[in-house]
Parts: structure tokens; C-alpha cells; sequence
């Protein structure tokens, strides 16, 4: 077992849930996982890695998609939002599969809680940063009040990640 640290989108369960049984989400189709157990839902937490939008999604009305900066983020000001999944190895590696190792070629191993791995998947492309989508930001607000219960802390959070400029 591992601790998939999800971000972004993934946030919200009924988007992450389609990772692991398959199906569709806003009109695309998810093979799934092979092991369908249902995963642990573990909370959340701040990590040092800074939330950022990058590159050209069609499926997000070509606008920018979640990453986590590949370096650690020393201002505490700055840490991202992770849910904490307990998941499988195997569920781990086709979740991975079905974000696209292409575009989530770096899995960073956050630490551990309960004696388990906690990793996350990114990729480094702060040299091709875009802003997201309306729809693609709506649904990481919708995973950030049922994954936090905030309600006026969204705005002030996700504005750091839309204001991210490259050092």
C-alpha cells in the first residue's frame, strides 16, 4: 500500500473515483484501475511543493492543468493542498498510467504517515506555464471545499497558483 497525494483535480472524489472504477468525467472516458478496491480517503495536508498551472489540455478547453513544482517551496505561504489516498501499489501505477507519463514523468516521494509511502505525481514545466480553465478550476474548487471545507480561503489559495511566475 502507498499514499497517493492528490492534487488539482484530484481532489475532488467523484473525479479521482473514475481512476479507479473507470468511467467518464466531463465527457471523457477512464479505463480504471485492474484492482478496484475502493481507496482510503486519509485527510489532508500543506506539502512544501508549490501548486502551479501549465501546458495546453483539449480536454480542459485547452487551457493549463495542475502540477506540483519538482523543487521543494520553502515558504510555508506557498505549500500546496494534497488529499491523501490510500491506494495500492498497482492502483498507484495506473492511476499514474491514466494521468499520462508524458506530460507526469516525475513521481516525488513526499514522506510518510503510518508507515507509508506518501508520493505524488508531477512534472516540470514551469517553462510552458498557462492559466486553467474556468471548468477545469471549478472542479479543483468543488475538491478543495469537500477535501479542506473552506469557503473564502479557495480565492486566496488558488490565486498563489495563478500568480506562479518562474524563478
Amino acid at each position: 500500500m502507498v499514499i497517493y497525494a492528490a492534487y488539482g483535480s484530484n481532489l475532488l472524489k467523484e473525479r479521482f473515483m473514475v481512476y479507479i472504477n473507470g468511467g467518464k468525467f466531463q465527457n471523457k472516458d477512464y479505463k480504471g484501475c485492474i484492482d478496484k478496491t475502493p481507496p482510503e480517503d486519509l485527510g489532508w495536508q500543506y506539502v512544501p511543493y508549490r501548486l502551479y498551472f501549465a501546458k495546453h489540455s483539449s480536454r480542459w478547453n485547452n487551457g493549463g492543468v495542475a502540477f506540483l513544482s519538482c523543487e521543494e517551496e520553502p515558504n510555508p505561504d506557498y505549500h500546496a493542498v494534497v488529499r491523501l489516498w490510500k491506494v495500492s501499489q498497482s492502483q498507484f501505477e495506473d492511476i499514474h498510467d491514466q494521468e499520462g507519463k508524458g506530460w507526469y514523468n516525475k513521481i516525488i516521494l513526499i514522506g510518510e504517515k503510518d508507515g507509508l509511502e506518501i508520493k505524488t505525481i508531477t512534472g516540470c514545466w514551469t517553462n510552458e506555464l498557462n492559466k486553467p480553465s474556468e471548468k477545469y478550476l471549478e472542479t479543483i474548487k468543488q475538491g478543495l471545499r469537500e477535501t479542506t471545507c473552506w469557503d473564502k480561503k479557495i480565492e486566496d489559495y488558488l490565486n498563489k497558483a495563478l500568480n506562479y511566475k518562474q524563478k
